[in-house]
């Protein structure tokens, strides 16, 4: 398994992970990567590290492929 770049901001990781939760409480599934991307004003290779954080942390999953593949593992906080 690979080493995850340690270097990534906590504070955006969190961000990233919150905009996924509010996201699939408003509409009832998950946002597409663009709108991920879009949403929290990155890159899309620097979202995928994000994405893949999350992955690693047990939060999130992703289907490959799937245009809405997020799936959340963890749940989300109450606001």
């Amino acid at each position: 398994m690979r080493r995850l770049n340690s270097t990534l901001d906590p504070q955006i990781l969190e961000d990233v992970f919150r905009f996924i939760c509010e996201y699939d409480r408003q509409f009832g599934y998950s946002p597409t990567l663009r709108e991920v991307a879009d949403a929290c004003y990155m890159s899309r290779p620097n979202m995928y590290r994000y994405l893949d954080q999350l992955v690693a942390q047990d939060r999130i999953s992703r289907d490959p492929g799937i245009a809405r593949g997020i799936t959340l593992i963890t749940p989300c906080p109450d606001e």
